[in-house]
C-alpha cells in the first residue's frame, strides 16, 4: 500500500456469508468478478439447531477458550444444563451459542455450571422457530386450560432438574403456588 510498484503477495482468503451471492449476483447487487475470485471451494453448513449433536462439543471447546480468556476455572456442566442447551433451537446460531457460553462463565461464581447459569433468553424461550412454535399452537388448541398449565410446569420442572425454586422464579409464580399445583396436577 502507498507504493506504485507491483509486489507478488500469496494468501488465502477463508469467508463466510448467509447471503446467496449467487442470487445477488444475479441481482447486481454483488460483483461478479469479485464473486468467481473468492468462490474457489464452498462448504455449506447447516444450522447449528439442524446438528444439536455437536452442540456439546463446540460448548466445550467455547468454554475452554472463554476460561482461557478470562482466567475462569469452570470446567464442567451439568447433564440437565446440557439438555437445555442441546434442546434449544438457536436462532442465532454459533455466534448466540458463543455468547451464551461467555455469558454462563462471567455470571458463575462455581466451578460446575448448572441450569441457572443459562441466559434466560434460552432457558425461559424454548424452540421458537415458526414451525416447532406453530407445532405448538396446535398441540395446545385441543386442549383444555388446566392441561396446558400442567404440561408447561411439567417441562420447566423438567428443565430445571425438579428445582422448585428456580421452576417458579421461570414461571413467575410463588413457590407455595407452585407447591399446589404440583399436588393438583400430580406432579
Amino acid at each position: 500500500m502507498g507504493s506504485n510498484k507491483s509486489t507478488i503477495v500469496d494468501v488465502r482468503v477463508i469467508s463466510a456469508t448467509n447471503h446467496d451471492l449467487a442470487k445477488l449476483v444475479e441481482e447486481k447487487k454483488f460483483r461478479q468478478d469479485l464473486y468467481f475470485r473468492i468462490k474457489g471451494v464452498s462448504v455449506t453448513l447447516p444450522p447449528l439447531r439442524s446438528r444439536p449433536e455437536d452442540i456439546p462439543e463446540l460448548f466445550g471447546y467455547f468454554l475452554k477458550q472463554t476460561c482461557e480468556e478470562t482466567g475462569a476455572d469452570i470446567h464442567l456442566i451439568t447433564e440437565q444444563a446440557m439438555k437445555v442447551l442441546v434442546g434449544f433451537n438457536w436462532p442465532g446460531n454459533i455466534r448466540q451459542l458463543l455468547n451464551a457460553v461467555r455469558t454462563m462463565v462471567v455470571m458463575c461464581d462455581r466451578d460446575t455450571l448448572d441450569v441457572r447459569d443459562i441466559p434466560g433468553e434460552i432457558h425461559h424461550i424454548k424452540r421458537l422457530s415458526g414451525t416447532v412454535a406453530h407445532r405448538e399452537v396446535e398441540m395446545t388448541a385441543g386442549q383444555s386450560l388446566n392441561d396446558v398449565e400442567r404440561e408447561h410446569i411439567r417441562r420447566t420442572l423438567e428443565s430445571t432438574g425438579n428445582n422448585r425454586s428456580e421452576a417458579a422464579k421461570i414461571l413467575k409464580i410463588g413457590e407455595r403456588t407452585l407447591y399446589r399445583k404440583i399436588k393438583e396436577y400430580n406432579l
